[in-house]
């Protein structure tokens, strides 16, 4: 897919991935709309994205609520047009025993995480269909391919969103609209807040292991526009390690838990080797 003149929607746009997505869309030439519910980030990510002399318009939306999507999204298509792209980044996180979440976190988390991407989808997505062009780019996690003990909300919604874009691939192939799912493993955001992530409980390799940046992240993005993956899984070990655990989930325990030093330190070749040819 050719970006440059496109028309772009991301959520989660304040920060982290979804910051890092609209200031990479924008420096291809797309026209964003950008939809958060922090108005004063998103007026910052909105004046750096201006800079690349494309259209933004900021929306501080809650992607939870369906009626103030729909709602922003006729407002997206009166102001900049009817959107090319779709990349969903909003999320939340809490990474703690099933017990020790309460009620409201694990809504939340399905809220965010699940409904918000069905939301923006059900809104923009029927204009997609109409011109037979289109793609939607979901964000989940690692963790929404195999779960850990301290991730029974968040990988709940996030495997919502994995099964909800595999269906979507499948159902919507040769209709001109293409999705995909993104896997990452850990990223250098404030996701890591040890308030609502614990690092009691949490595997030695997920962490200890070096993280991605934001706009390594990105640029997997990018390649799913272009390319049009139905899957892709970024560093690669979150790909390896999701297809072992699926294979046999004792191989998932015993990687996580007793192979840290081995893997970790392969890992860390692999990343040093992928830093000096560009790559991250």
């Amino acid at each position: 897919m050719k970006l440059r003149g496109m028309i772009g929607v991301v959520t989660g746009a304040s920060s982290g991935i979804g910051r890092a997505v609209a200031l990479d869309l924008a420096r291809r030439g797309v026209h964003l709309a950008l939809m958060a519910r922090d108005r004063v980030a998103l007026g910052e990510v909105a004046a750096l994205a201006t800079a690349h002399g494309v259209k933004v318009l900021a929306l501080p939306v809650d992607v939870a609520v369906a009626a103030d999507v729909e709602a922003a999204c006729e407002q997206i298509r009166s102001q900049v047009g009817e959107p090319d792209v779709l990349v969903n980044a909003a999320g939340f996180a809490v990474w703690k025993p099933f017990a020790a979440i309460s009620d409201a976190e694990h809504r939340q988390m399905m809220d965010a995480n699940y409904w918000g991407t069905f939301h923006t989808i059900r809104a923009l997505l029927p204009g997609m269909r109409a011109r037979r062009r289109g793609a939607i780019v979901n964000v989940s996690s690692g963790t929404g391919l195999f779960a850990l003990a301290v991730t029974s909300g968040y990988s709940a919604s996030k495997f919502a969103v994995t099964g909800l874009s595999e269906a979507l691939y499948r159902e919507l192939r040769g209709s001109g609209v293409q999705v995909s799912c993104l896997h990452p493993g850990s990223v250098r955001t404030a996701f890591w807040d040890a308030e609502r992530i614990p690092p009691a409980g949490i595997p030695p390799l997920i962490r200890f292991a070096p993280k991605l940046s934001p706009a390594a992240v990105a640029r997997s993005v990018r390649y799913c526009l272009w390319l049009g993956f139905p899957v892709r899984t970024t560093p690669f070990f979150v790909g390896l390690l999701a297809r072992l655990d699926a294979i046999w989930i004792r191989l998932g325990d015993l990687i996580l838990w007793k192979w840290f030093f081995p893997a970790g330190i392969a890992l860390l070749v692999v990343r040093l080797v992928l830093r000096r040819l560009g790559v991250l």
